[in-house]
């Protein structure tokens, strides 16, 4: 983690050094060293620069004292706090800066320029997440790295995950979002990756951009970034959209590597088998394991991280063993068992394509249950286009399920109309929201379902799956 001092800092990031000495009877502001930083005064920030972070909801600026209290050694503030006659509380010098994010920036550009290890920068319309716990996973056997916590991927995320990185860490693992054009670009000027992983376009985000060309334009900011430094880009290209933008920069002499189910990817996925535990078997070629994940999708995901661990060292066998031993993140296709229940949480969030990977590896997982109920949400960000995405999943869904809840409004009745279209004769049910959906599962579920849930964030529905669990298991 970062370790400087004080106006060391406030040189870095063009501020100024503030606080109060009064009580020692110095004129000038503290120099101590800054062992790391933080953001959330509820953990130890012992030895940390506070960050204060502005918010319409929350601004770290109101929590100065608690962030003292809890060990910080010194705050990074905005001058208008200072000049709207806010105080930096008895015993917390800091740095004033004109703006937190772009010092936030600064201060990492400067410490990324300090680590050893190779940085990989991972993006992606869905799949950058278990990518990144993935190949954290495979690339321990190379010694001490960081990587992204949870999916902090923004101009928040990323500066505070490089800091977080030491600088003898053999390797740093980066998830790299976006939610507007020139982001990725932005962050990924920041990361300096030396290697890129593009794990796929997809329609998360259309309603942003506009069209799936706009995105793929978007997420190929992240192998010119990778260019500059002569390193390789490892990018699923079994979206057609992609393949222009692969094309243009092939062609002028950068390093990509391309991987899929596509028959024109170099690294393709020739077979895989269901595991009946758990998890599954692929075929690459040149290299056959077991992958501890479920879903076709998570195998084609599998493809870049054998390909990245390959090109850092690491052996076939040691990359199997990892692979084999691997655990789905929180709310990420998740398996629970609870009074003969099978419960799938895939709550983290939701867009077209992995709505439908979803439900596809639902049905994979389940074909002895009794029941397949298949409990949905909306997706968010599609624009003019959502009704007929949401349809389209429905389409899906009616494939899959033999009953499908939607959880929501407009959206999820397109779900609906997409399953009915497409012949869907179950039972279809809509709640207004998680609660609802909740009192309609316990009153209808019995031993021998299994249930999926899936849908945005927004929605909730990760909150559904953790009531019913707690009151399942409570009735034994």
């Amino acid at each position: 983690m970062i370790r400087r001092r004080l106006r060391e800092i406030a040189d870095i990031v063009g501020g100024r050094p503030v606080g109060d000495r009064a009580r020692a009877g110095h004129d000038e502001p503290e120099d101590p060293e800054v062992h790391g930083v933080g953001t959330d005064t509820r953990a130890t920030l012992a030895g940390r620069l506070f960050v204060a972070i502005p918010g319409d909801r929350h601004d770290g600026h109101d929590h100065l004292e608690a962030a003292r209290d809890a060990g910080a050694t010194a705050a990074l503030v905005e001058s208008r706090f200072l000049d709207g006659g806010g105080k930096l509380p008895e015993g917390l010098p800091g740095i004033a800066v004109a703006e937190i994010r772009p010092a936030l920036a600064a201060l990492a550009r400067d410490h990324r320029r300090r680590l050893r290890g190779v940085v990989i920068g991972i993006t992606g319309s869905s799949g950058k997440t278990t990518i990144r716990s993935m190949a954290e996973r495979v690339l321990a056997e190379l010694g001490p790295g960081t990587a992204s916590i949870r999916s902090f991927n923004n101009d928040l995320g990323v500066p505070l995950t490089i800091l977080e990185a030491r600088e003898d860490d053999r390797w740093v693992l980066l998830e790299i979002g976006t939610n507007a054009p020139g982001e990725i670009g932005h962050l990924a000027g920041i990361a300096d990756p030396a290697i890129g992983i593009l794990s796929g376009v997809g329609r998360a985000h259309l309603g942003g951009f506009g069209s799936e060309a706009a995105i793929a334009a978007e997420k190929a900011a992240l192998i010119d970034a990778v260019a500059k430094n002569a390193g390789t880009a490892i990018v699923n290209v079994d979206a057609e959209v992609i393949a222009e933008e692969i094309a243009g920069r092939r062609a002028a002499g950068g390093s990509i590597v391309t991987y899929g189910d596509a028959g024109a990817a170099d690294r393709r996925l020739l077979d895989r088998s269901v595991r009946s535990g758990g998890g599954q078997t692929i075929e690459l070629g040149d290299f056959t394991g077991d992958v501890g994940l479920d879903g076709r999708h998570n195998a084609i995901n599998a493809i870049a991280v054998v390909e990245l661990a390959r090109r850092l060292g690491v052996a076939d066998a040691d990359i199997a063993r990892r692979l084999a031993e691997l655990e789905p993140p929180p709310m990420r296709f998740v398996r629970h068992v609870v009074n003969g229940i099978e419960v799938v949480d895939d709550t983290y969030n939701a867009n077209p394509e992995s709505m439908r990977a979803s439900l596809e590896t639902f049905a994979e997982i389940s074909t002895t249950a009794t029941r397949r109920i298949a409990v949905l949400g909306g997706m968010r960000e599609l624009g003019t286009r959502s009704a007929s995405l949401h349809e389209a999943v429905g389409a899906v869904a009616a494939n899959v399920s033999d009953e499908i809840v939607l959880v929501g409004g407009d959206d999820v009745a397109a779900i609906g109309r997409g399953a009915r279209n497409a012949g869907f004769e179950g039972g279809l049910h809509q709640v207004a929201d998680g609660d609802a959906a909740a009192t309609l599962l316990a009153e209808h579920v019995a031993a021998g379902d299994a249930i999926l849930f899936k849908g945005s964030r927004a929605v909730g529905l990760d909150k559904v799956v953790v009531s019913i669990l707690e009151n399942w298991e409570a009735r034994g």
